[in-house]
């Protein structure tokens, strides 16, 4: 098995947690309840999907770390923060980003509390990052979940939209192209043209940020859509939403 096996999560930086949750809500998807992580002044909601899932990351406490993520919201607003990839050991991902030049730390172990209606729980990982943190054109790193169990219950992965996936992920050219060639010497990557596969997701290019999410039900999420008076656009090959606060970045839904 590859080191790399596909993605793991999107994460978007918003500025105002509570209003970005709201916001995807309105979209047809369902939350988690809210993570914090232990230590810092960050927090976030997830959008768990079939193997995958979105991360909504925020700013809950100024007074306390946050990785520099109030300085990034102040600089460039909401949108994008970085990619997560999916891997069963992060100790083979961090060798994987070695071999493909972009060096490597050790990995390292976070945890994070999740407000449950039963009390917090404490979801654990391993994390493994690229030494050279530009390498690959965005905040990249890989994830191992050591309690997968505590993330994942099945009410959180039934969106109303349909939502199953997300696909791909296009972004404009003077940050696409340096990238995919990094991208594409990971272990477990494939490059097809202009874009690069790794598992069931695609890193494109594009003329705007895009995040391309399967579902199950064109109609349904167009419902969803309408019920949220969310503004899109169906086309034949899928309905496109224009970004949105607490998104940053347009949204594609397809068949799946």
């Amino acid at each position: 098995m590859p080191a790399i096996t596909g993605l793991d999560h999107v994460i978007l930086a918003v500025a105002a947690l509570d209003a970005a949750r709201d916001t995807w809500r309105r979209l047809g998807f369902t939350l988690t309840p809210r993570g914090r992580h232990i230590g810092w002044g960050t927090a976030n909601y997830c959008i768990m999907l079939q193997a995958d899932y979105i991360e909504l990351l925020g700013v809950l406490d100024p007074t306390q770390f946050d990785n520099g993520l109030g300085e990034r919201l102040a600089r460039d607003g909401e949108g994008l923060l970085g990619i997560s990839l999916a891997t069963k050991s992060a100790d083979s991902a961090a060798a994987a980003f070695a071999e493909a030049g972009a060096g490597a730390e050790p990995a390292r172990d976070l945890a994070r509390l999740l407000d449950l209606p039963e009390g917090p729980v404490q979801p654990s990982f391993r994390l493994a990052y690229p030494a050279r943190r530009d390498a690959f054109g965005l905040s990249l790193f890989a994830t191992e979940h050591r309690t997968p169990e505590l993330l994942r219950r099945p009410e959180w992965e039934r969106h109303a939209n349909g939502a199953a996936g997300l696909t791909r992920l296009d972004l404009p050219a003077p940050l696409a192209d340096p990238a995919l060639a990094a991208w594409a010497a990971l272990d477990g990557a494939r490059r097809e043209g202009d874009s690069v596969a790794i598992g069931g997701f695609t890193l494109g290019v594009g003329a705007e940020p895009m995040l391309h999410i399967a579902t199950r039900d064109l109609d349904a999420c167009e419902s969803a859509l309408r019920a949220g008076q969310v503004d899109h656009a169906r086309h034949p090959n899928g309905v496109v939403v224009p970004p949105l606060p607490g998104a940053g970045l347009a949204l594609r839904f397809a068949g799946s």
